[in-house]
């Protein structure tokens, strides 16, 4: 069965309180309060220490991303400068203006000044055919709309990818040049391209490289360059003994950060940490660097000093915890216990001693005053209560006698009036004195001077009526009595008393003339939300068809609704008539609980 929303908000409602009062619980007690006081006091340099000791950590960790990040910003440098000296030399050879033959010879005089270290260097005309070309790479394939210059002293640089793995492994680089004739005058326009190789070679660079510090066998620092999907990659060093791969969650990684568009990240595993990064010509490399033995060092120092700052906490609170136990909370127990004992009527006997702090043994002779005190008072309360008791059952049982009387009265002055009206009218008053004598009668014979049994009371006030109106002895009318066992302030009975007294007496007079048989139903019933019920239902003629058989001499007996009603507002409550098989009163009203410490007493 599905649960409402409504009662699962209630379930975790319940839940937090039920968690707040087991919290509440451990810092009521006294041991509970001073281990916060002394974890507040501690807290400040605990915390002080921890954020230092994180920083340093934090740091220690951040390390190796550091010198990725500086990797990738050293490779864009040194691609920099490699490509602007390039550059520099072939605007130098464009600016000399000589014809194309002159330009390929100066040509072939830059490769053999480089070392030939550039795949290709070449003369294209002004469309980008190649009309010389020198250097191992012969390819005559012409320029593209991409790798030419859009204007005179620009400088293209463009990024070659491998035909098979599509990685970038050459950077193109195109400057434009006038081509001159015989006499040195510029005759047409042209451009100078030479091809870069992206990797590097340990063994082709000079002991004062300082890619040297990045190109190490086994090294602590690895380099790949990427293709544009971070889908393969080529370690830059060609004969550095790298991976040829990185893992491949790191290929994951770059991957996703190469779909977003960032141009620099870098993160930090265990095993070490990675950074990609876009340099020249728009290629991603993809750095890692290992930590070394010092940092290692200091993550290991980190976790033991964590263990040891949290193991002397523990035990300094231990420690806080048995002397506050010794020295505060036993005395503290003594003096509760015996509290309690006291409490509970024994005798409170607390020796007080010099191993108690001071302000226990004052509390505990502040104590043995007061308790002698409240004896007394106690003793004298106590003889004060038996009096009150006796009086008002004495005041009740004079009360009760006093109503007998006047119904008496009332009922010899009914007995001398010949007038069936009159006579009527007494006796409907004796009857509701008769029903307060009987509240009384319960009052000071059941010993409940602050509540009364409604149950009970309820079963004999109708017996009572009915054999005051001359229906007790006959089995023509039946008496359904259904009246849970509740208790009632004396403040309530009186009212509902005379209700129940006017609607039985107006029900049996109407409801079932020329001697019709029926049954009544008087029923109390306690409700949610601190209410009450009462009904009192017939199966008779009904309240309207009973007068108009009786006549119009009974039309006086109409004070008994007023009555009714006005009874039910007095009580708070609800008044309804239903008038359908029968008339039936319902009555709902706010139930006013006895005082818990006038039942205990």
């Amino acid at each position: 069965m599905p649960v409402p929303p409504s009662s699962g908000r209630r379930g975790r409602r319940g839940r937090h309180r039920s968690l707040f009062t087991r919290v509440g619980r451990v810092f009521d007690a006294v041991r509970g309060r001073m281990m916060a006081i002394i974890l507040l006091a501690a807290m400040p340099i605990a915390l002080i220490g921890a954020v230092q000791a994180w920083h340093s950590y934090h740091n220690t960790l951040e390390a190796p991303g550091y010198r990725t990040d500086m990797a990738v910003a050293r490779i864009d440098l040194e691609l920099h400068h490699e490509s602007e000296h390039l550059a520099s030399l072939l605007q130098a050879v464009a600016r000399m203006r000589l014809d194309s033959g002159g330009l390929a010879r100066m040509l072939q005089l830059v490769e053999s000044l480089t070392g030939r270290h550039y795949s290709q260097i070449a003369l294209a005309d002004d469309r980008g055919n190649i009309a010389a070309a020198v250097g191992p790479d012969h390819d005559a394939t012409p320029l593209s709309i991409d790798e030419m210059p859009r204007f005179q002293g620009d400088v293209k640089l463009v990024a070659i990818p491998d035909a098979l793995t599509g990685v970038p492994d050459h950077f193109r680089i195109t400057v434009g040049a006038m081509i001159g004739d015989d006499a040195g005058r510029p005759a047409r326009s042209g451009y100078l391209t030479a091809i870069m190789p992206l990797s590097w070679r340990s063994a082709m660079l000079q002991s004062s490289d300082p890619r040297l510090d990045l190109m190490q066998q086994n090294g602590p620092i690895q380099i790949w360059v990427m293709d544009t999907h971070a889908r393969a990659t080529v370690p830059l060093c060609a004969d550095c003994n790298w991976q040829d791969h990185p893992p491949a969650r790191i290929m994951q990684w770059a991957r996703f950060e190469v779909m977003h568009g960032v141009e620099h990240d870098h993160i930090t595993l265990p095993e070490g940490s990675y950074s990609i990064g876009r340099v020249q010509g728009g290629v991603h490399v993809l750095t890692m660097t290992r930590r070394n033995a010092s940092e290692r060092h200091a993550v290991v120092m980190f976790a033991i000093s964590l263990v040891t700052s949290g193991v002397l906490l523990l035990v300094g609170l231990l420690g806080a915890s048995k002397s506050a136990d010794v020295l505060v909370i036993t005395p503290l127990r003594q003096l509760t216990a015996s509290v309690n004992q006291w409490q509970l009527g024994g005798v409170y006997d607390v020796r007080s001693n010099w191993a108690m702090p001071l302000e226990v043994r004052q509390l505990a002779h502040a104590f043995s005053k007061a308790t002698r005190r409240l004896a007394r008072h106690e003793k004298r309360l106590e003889r004060a209560q038996v009096r009150q008791e006796l009086l008002l059952k004495e005041m009740h049982h004079r009360v009760k006698n006093n109503l007998q009387i006047v119904a008496s009265l009332l009922n010899l002055q009914a007995g001398r009036i010949r007038q069936p009206g009159a006579r009527e009218e007494f006796a409907q008053a004796r009857d509701r004195v008769r029903a307060l004598a009987t509240l009384h009668r319960y009052l000071y014979a059941d010993g409940e001077l602050y509540s009364l049994n409604m149950q009970s009371f309820v079963r004999e006030l109708c017996g009572q009526i009915m054999h005051a109106i001359g229906e007790s002895d006959e089995d023509r009318i039946t008496l359904d009595i259904r009246v849970d066992d509740l208790l009632m302030v004396p403040d309530q009975a009186v009212p509902l008393a005379l209700i129940v007294t006017e609607a039985v007496s107006n029900t049996i007079k109407y409801a079932f003339p020329d001697q019709l048989h029926g049954t009544l139903e008087v029923g109390l019933r306690a409700l949610d939300g601190g209410r009450a019920c009462l009904w009192i239902a017939d199966n008779g003629v009904g309240m309207a068809a009973g007068r108009n058989l009786r006549g119009a001499e009974d039309e006086r007996s109409g004070i008994g609704m007023q009555l009714i009603r006005g009874f039910a507002r007095q009580l708070g409550g609800t008044l309804q008539m239903f008038e359908e098989n029968g008339t039936r009163y319902v009555l709902v009203f706010p139930l006013k609980q006895p005082d818990q410490d006038e039942l205990a007493d």
